[in-house]
Parts: structure tokens; sequence; C-alpha cells
């Protein structure tokens, strides 16, 4: 499946209110960073604690995923990114490994609190890509 996955800045709760009310959806998830700084990050927001980690939503019949972003700066047009999930880590490895030739790595290969692989990288056309295996680690 892909999701698109549209990032922010520190006001992805104001999005998701005006997108709730637009489209007439509901937040069917969310969580906050709280106590979680994503390696890579110098100096967190004072209010990090307060920032979407995830969030989802679903929008005229198409699931969509939201966060703050804290690790690179969130320009208007480089939002949206699409995310591919997968049922092993061995399918996400795949995928990954093919999409990478010419890439930018943005996020290497790595196990979470909530997947056995995640990674991100903007292809050599500069779509914005996570691949994310829907296996939760043990």
């Amino acid at each position: 499946m892909i999701i698109p996955y549209i990032t922010f800045s520190g006001n992805c709760r104001k999005a998701l209110d005006f997108y709730s009310l637009a489209f007439g959806a509901t937040t069917s998830m969310l969580q906050p960073y709280g106590d979680y700084v994503p390696e890579g990050i110098g100096e967190p927001p004072a209010d990090l604690k307060d920032w979407v980690l995830h969030a989802e939503m679903e929008i005229c019949g198409a699931k969509f995923w939201f966060a703050d972003e804290c690790v690179e700066p969130v320009l208007a047009g480089s939002m949206v990114k699409l995310t591919a999930t997968v049922p092993t880590r061995a399918d996400a490895q795949e995928i990954f490994d093919r999409l990478k030739q010419n890439a930018t790595i943005t996020l290497p290969p790595t196990q979470t609190f909530y997947c056995t692989f995640h990674a991100a990288l903007i292809d050599q056309y500069g779509m914005c890509w996570n691949i994310v295996s829907e296996e939760a680690p043990e």
C-alpha cells in the first residue's frame, strides 16, 4: 500500500484540525513525540514533546499519515512523502535496495520501536519515499 505522508514544522496539530473541518474527517491516531527524540537532532525544539510524531486520518477514502519533521527543515513543496508499507523486513529491504540507486538516503535502514525496518530516501527523480515493514519488533 502507498500512503501519502505529509510533514510539518511544529504545526501538524493545527493542520489536522484544518483538514478535519475541510474534509469532515477525524484523526484516527495521534502520537506526540513525548520523551522520544529522533537521532540526528542537535538541539530539539523546546516544545518537541507536543509535536506530532505520527498521526493518521482518512480523507475521501484514502489513508494519510502526518507528522512534524524535526530532522530536516520542511519547506513548502517538500512536505509530501510517499510511504510504502510492506509485510516484512525482507520485502522492505528489497524495495529499498532497488530505490537507492542514485538516491539520497535520508534515513538509513533501521529497526524502530514500531517496526523491524524503516528507511527513507529521495530517489533519482526527486521523489521522497519512506519504506516501512509492518512487522513489529520482538
